[in-house]
């Protein structure tokens, strides 16, 4: 029993030290159960042998049927979206995956380069692979997310202030409306912004939505 004790204390320190002398490691998100009575958008889980990225949800109950989740998930290895249905007593397995900051690096070709943060290995992703890549710029701290040694997944940051280069002409008078119009930004991407917002505004944009947050004053 006391060499037991020992062995496990001695494996113990030497995979401490190990970790010390290296730094810290990518974050990874433990896998777990959830309900889908606690889903968020942006979650990740396993279902039908694969990861999923839960992109949107919406709770429904009748007088004769129990609660139901109406899903819309994003399979993150192929890429393909289905809506799909849960009961609320269901339980299913919170993906076990890694978060590493990485740096948006420069193109090459169809495919985007990024350095990771601590180690500065550079990854090569096809932007075809990235929702909204036309929102990345040079510089830009995203999360990559790996599932099983596979990167599945590139996370933008919340939001993002970018310059206006091409819209309609904005109407001043017109702060409170809730119109909207097609405005492209100094990424090349393209949103839709309330009709006030003119060519050289700054704005903040919600990245995961592609949605306009607000005219940021300067």
């Amino acid at each position: 029993q006391r060499k037991s004790s020992k062995m496990l204390s001695f494996v113990v320190s030497f995979i401490w030290s190990l970790v010390g002398c290296h730094g810290l490691r990518p974050m990874t998100i433990r896998m777990g159960v959830v309900t889908p009575g606690n889903f968020k958008n942006g979650l990740t889980v396993e279902f039908q042998d694969s990861v999923w990225k839960i992109l949107s949800f919406q709770q429904t109950k009748s007088a004769r049927q129990a609660a139901m989740v109406r899903t819309k998930l994003k399979n993150l290895m192929t890429g393909a979206t289905v809506d799909q249905t849960f009961r609320i007593s269901e339980a299913l397995q919170t993906a076990n995956v890694e978060k590493a900051d990485a740096i948006f690096s420069y193109v090459d070709g169809d495919n985007l380069i990024f350095m990771n943060s601590e180690t500065f290995d550079e990854t090569m992703i096809p932007a075809a692979d990235i929702e909204s890549s036309d929102l990345l710029r040079e510089g830009m701290t995203v999360q990559l997310i790996t599932w099983e040694s596979n990167i599945v997944d590139v996370n933008l940051p919340t939001s993002e202030e970018y310059e206006v280069t091409y819209t309609e002409p904005g109407i001043a008078k017109a702060a409170s409306t809730k119109q909207m119009k097609p405005a492209t930004l100094d990424t090349g991407a393209e949103i839709s912004v309330p009709i006030f917002v003119d060519i050289g505004d700054t704005i903040k944009v919600n990245c995961a939505e592609r949605t306009y947050l607000e005219r940021v004053q300067k």
